[in-house]
C-alpha cells in the first residue's frame, strides 16, 4: 500500500509539472514605432535612432523587424532630418539631428503605402544633483536604498519627468513617472530600493524631461504592466502616432523627444 501511494504521489507531481500550451487568438501584425529621441546633457545629440517592428504572437521568440520604410523628422523651420535604415535591421539612424529645447518636431513614417505622423515638443530635464545611499530600509532594516536628488529646472512651471533605473540585480530596467506640481523650485528626490542590492551592485539612473501627454501615456502603461489581484484588466494604450490614410490601422508606440541626464553609481 505504501509503495502504491508513493508511485501515485510521483505521478501527481509529474502531472503538475506538465507544460500546458493555451491556444490564443492572434491579431494581425500591427506596426510598432519606437521613436524616442534622447539628447544627453553635454552632448550634441546629433545621432538618433528610430526602430520599426511589428507585433507578434505570444509564443513567438522573434520580434519581426520592418525594413524598407521612409522615416524622417521635421522641425518648425521645415528642416528635414532623414533617418536611413542600417542594413535591413529595422533601425533607422540620423547623423545630423539638431535637438533644441522647446522646439516642435513632426515625425513621418511611410510604410506599405501608409503614412504615419506624430507631433511632439522636445522637453528639458532636471539635473541630477547627487545620490545618497541608505542601508536601513525594509522590514528588517537591512535593505539598501538609493535616493536620487535632482534640481527642478523651471520653478513656477508644472513639469513632468520619467525615471529609468537599471541595475545589475534586475534583468530589465524599471520606470517611474514624476509630476512636480507640488515640488516646484525645490531639490526633489526619488528613492529606489531592491532587496537584492548589495555592495558592488552597479546602477544607472536616467532622468527624462517629458510632455504631459507622454506622462499620462506612460502612467497608464506602467499601471497595466504591474497588474495585481484587484487591478482592472489591461487596456490597449494608443500613442500619439496617427495613420493619415486609415485611422483604424494605427501604429503602436509614441514619438517622444527628451533632454536626459544620467548618473552611474556603485553600491558601497
Amino acid at each position: 500500500m505504501k509503495n502504491l501511494l508513493f508511485i501515485l504521489s510521483i505521478l501527481v507531481c509529474i502531472s503538475c509539472e506538465e507544460v500546458v500550451t493555451v491556444d490564443l487568438d492572434t491579431a494581425a501584425p500591427r506596426l510598432v514605432i519606437d521613436a524616442s529621441i534622447n539628447w544627453k546633457k553635454g552632448t550634441s545629440g546629433n545621432v538618433q535612432t528610430i526602430k520599426l517592428t511589428t507585433t507578434a504572437g505570444y509564443y513567438d521568440n522573434v520580434i519581426p523587424k520592418v525594413s524598407g520604410a521612409t522615416v524622417s523628422v521635421k522641425n518648425s523651420s521645415n528642416t528635414v532630418f532623414d533617418f536611413i535604415e542600417e542594413e535591413r535591421s529595422g533601425k533607422y539612424t540620423c547623423n545630423n539631428f539638431n535637438p533644441t529645447i522647446g522646439e516642435n518636431y513632426t515625425l513621418t513614417v511611410i510604410h506599405n503605402g501608409q503614412t504615419y505622423t506624430a507631433q511632439e515638443k522636445l522637453m528639458a530635464t532636471p539635473s541630477i544633483k547627487d545620490v545618497e545611499q541608505q542601508n536601513d530600509l525594509g522590514l528588517n532594516s537591512d535593505e539598501i536604498g538609493i535616493k536620487v536628488n535632482f534640481i527642478d529646472n523651471a520653478p513656477g512651471e508644472n513639469n513632468f519627468s520619467l525615471f529609468r533605473f537599471k541595475t545589475t540585480v534586475n534583468a530589465f530596467p524599471e520606470y517611474e513617472t514624476y509630476d512636480d506640481q507640488f515640488t516646484q523650485g525645490n531639490v526633489n528626490s526619488w528613492l529606489y530600493s531592491n532587496k537584492d542590492l548589495k555592495k558592488g551592485s552597479e546602477m544607472n539612473f536616467t532622468l527624462y524631461g517629458i510632455s504631459e501627454t507622454y506622462y499620462n501615456y506612460m502612467s497608464i502603461l506602467l499601471s497595466n504592466s504591474r497588474g495585481g489581484a484587484f487591478q482592472p484588466p489591461p487596456i490597449k494604450v494608443k500613442g500619439n502616432i496617427i495613420n493619415q490614410n486609415n485611422k483604424d490601422n494605427y501604429a503602436l508606440g509614441y514619438f517622444r523627444l527628451s533632454e536626459i541626464d544620467t548618473y552611474d553609481y556603485i553600491v558601497r
